[in-house]
C-alpha cells in the first residue's frame, strides 16, 4: 500500500526539565527527505505548543494516510497515549514510529502499544521511503512489521556511509517562532564508536562513525546564517573526533566571513579529542560555547563506565579553552558504578577547579539495552522497574533509581542534593564574573535571581523571557 500523505509527529515531553528548544533535527530530515522525493507530508512538534485538540485539528484538515512519530524512550507512555489516541480519533490511520525508543526495544515496542502498525529502526529515512512507495513490508530493511497477530523484524538497514545524500533539513513547515532558543541545531556526523556503560546512544544511531563533508556543513551554516540565525548549535555526540574534519570546517566557516555568528556544541565533545590548535581554530571559526563530557571527577569510576579518557587529559583540555575564553560547561553523572558520597564530592571538586560558565549533575538513569543497565538487574540494584522510572523520573530527579552497598539510597539522595547546590553556586559566580567588572556590587543581586529556581525553569520554557535576557546580558557585560 501506497502512503500519499504522511504527518511527522513529535511528541510532548510534559515534565521535562527543557522545553523545546530548538526543531527537531531527526523530523526535519525525515522531512526534507520527503520532500525531496515528493511525498505530500505535513508537521506538527507538541513540544512546542501543540496539544491533542491542535493535533484532532491537523488529523481533519490534513488527512494523512500515515502519522510518523518519533519516540523517545523518556516518558514513553504519554507517547504511546498519544498512538492510541490518533488511531482511535482517526478511524485507524496507519501509525508508524521511530527514534531512540523504537530502536532500543524493537519488537517489545510494538508489543506494548497496540497502535503501531509499524517501527522504524535506527536511520529511518529510507525506511520510510520505501513503506510511503508501498514496497512490500517484508523486504523493507529496518522495519519492524505485524503479521499474523505477532511482531516481525525484516532486519538491521545498512548504514549510508555518505551522509551528504541526505539533505539538511530547512524546517519550512515547523514554526520556528515557537522554538525557545531561537537557534538551529545541525547534525554533521552520525554514530559512536566508543563503549560507555551508561549511553544508549549506540542502540538508537550505532557505532559506525560516519560524517558529513565540509562543504555540506559549511552550506547549511550558511543557509541559516543568510536566513536570519545566528547562534547554531552542533547537535553531534563526536564532533572533535576527526581532527582533520574540524581544520576543514572552521577553515571553510572563516572564508565566508560571517559576522556575529555563534557556533555552540551543546551535546558536549570529549577532553581527549581536542588540542590547543583545533580549539584555535574553532575560535577563528565563531565557535564560542561547548561542553566537555567528563563524567566524574575520580579515575577508578572513569574506569567502570569505561570512560576511557583520565584526569589529566581532561584537567589540560580544560585549562586551554579556557585560556582561549571559550564558555564551558561540564557534565557530570551521578551514581555511576563503585562511585560513592566521597567520590560525587571529588566530581564537584573539580568542577569548582575552574571558573566554568556550568557543571551538570545528572541523575544516572540505566536505559534498557545498555551495558549499566545489565549490570544493575543482574546485581539486584535498581529500586524501580524501568516502566516507573522511565515515565516518572529523569536526570533531573533527586530520586535515585538504583543502590549499591556502597551508595544506598539515602546517600545518593543527599549527593543529588549536594551536586544541584554546587551548581546553583557554579553558575552564581560564573553570572557574577562576568557582570561585576560593570555592575560592581549589583553584579551579586542579578547572579542571584539568575540562580533562581524558577528563573531557571523559564529560561528553559520560554522563549521571549531567556531572548530579553540574554539581549540584556549582552548589552550590560560588554
Amino acid at each position: 500500500m501506497k502512503y500519499k500523505k504522511v504527518l511527522l509527529l513529535f511528541p510532548d515531553y510534559a515534565g521535562g526539565h527543557f522545553g523545546a528548544l530548538r526543531p527537531p533535527a531527526g523530523v526535519g530530515y525525515l522531512a526534507q527527505m520527503l520532500q525531496e522525493e515528493g511525498v505530500e507530508y505535513d508537521v506538527l512538534d507538541m513540544a512546542a505548543g501543540g496539544n491533542l485538540h491542535a493535533l484532532k485539528i491537523k488529523l481533519l484538515s490534513f488527512k494523512p494516510d500515515i502519522v510518523a512519530i518519533s519516540l523517545m524512550s523518556f516518558m514513553y507512555k504519554r507517547s504511546y497515549h498519544i498512538v492510541n489516541w490518533v488511531k482511535e480519533e482517526s478511524g485507524g490511520v496507519t501509525v508508524v514510529a521511530g527514534g531512540p525508543h523504537i530502536s532500543t526495544l524493537r519488537e517489545k515496542a510494538l508489543e506494548q502499544c497496540n497502535g503501531l502498525d509499524y517501527g522504524i529502526v535506527q536511520e529511518g529515512e529510507y525506511t520510510l521511503l520505501d513503506l510511503c512507495k508501498g514496497l512490500d513490508v517484508e523486504s523493507i530493511p529496518g522495519l519492524l512489521y505485524r503479521k499474523n497477530g505477532k511482531v516481525n523484524y525484516v532486519g538491521p538497514r545498512s548504514f549510508e556511509k555518505n551522509l551528504d545524500k541526505f539533505p539538511f533539513p530547512k524546517f519550512e513547515k515547523f514554526s520556528l517562532g515557537k522554538y525557545v532558543t531561537g537557534e538551529i541545531g545541525i547534525v554533521s556526523s552520525r554514530g559512536c564508536p566508543f563503549n560507555c556503560t551508561y549511553c544508549p546512544v549506540k542502540t538508537s544511531i550505532g557505532q559506525q562513525y560516519r560524517i558529513r563533508s565540509a562543504e555540506s556543513i559549511v552550506e547549511e551554516i550558511t543557509y541559516w546564517y543568510n536566513r536570519g540565525f545566528k547562534q547554531i548549535s552542533i547537535l553531534d555526540d563526536n564532533f572533535t573526533l576527526n581532527k582533520e574534519r574540524v581544520f576543514e570546517i572552521c577553515e571553510a566557516i572563516c572564508k565566508k566571513d560571517l559576522k556575529d555568528i555563534e557556533l555552540n556544541c551543546n551535546n558536549g565533545i570529549r577532553a581527549d579529542r581536542v588540542d590547543r590548535e583545533m580549539l584555535s581554530a574553532m575560535k577563528l571559526a565563531g565557535f564560542k560555547y561547548f561542553a566537555f563530557g567528563i563524567e566524574s571527577g575520580n579515575e577508578q569510576v572513569l574506569k567502570n563506565i569505561k570512560k576511557s579518557q583520565d584526569l589529566g587529559v581532561i584537567e589540560d583540555a580544560l585549562k586551554v579553552a579556557i585560556e582561549l575564553d571559550f564558555t564551558v560547561t561540564l557534565f557530570f553523572v551521578v551514581g555511576a558504578p563503585g562511585e560513592d558520597l566521597d567520590t560525587v564530592k571529588e566530581s564537584i571538586a573539580l568542577a569548582k577547579k575552574y571558573p566554568i560558565f556550568d557543571a551538570r549533575f545528572y541523575n544516572l538513569i540505566p536505559f534498557p539495552a545498555t551495558e549499566l543497565y545489565e549490570w544493575a538487574k543482574s546485581n539486584k540494584y535498581l529500586i524501580m522497574k524501568p516502566e516507573e522510572y522511565l515515565n516518572n523520573s529523569s536526570h533531573w530527579d533527586y530520586k535515585p533509581v538504583l543502590a549499591t552497598p556502597e551508595f544506598p539510597v539515602e546517600e545518593r539522595a543527599k549527593a543529588l542534593v549536594l551536586t544541584r547546590q554546587a551548581r546553583k553556586e557554579i553558575r552564581h559566580d560564573a553570572m557574577k564574573r562576568k557582570l561585576e567588572k560593570r555592575l560592581g556590587p549589583f553584579s551579586g543581586m542579578i547572579a542571584n535571581f539568575y540562580i533562581n529556581d524558577w528563573v531557571q525553569a523559564q529560561l528553559m520554557h520560554n522563549g521571549t523571557l531567556r531572548r530579553n535576557l540574554k539581549r540584556l546580558y549582552t548589552k550590560i557585560s560588554f
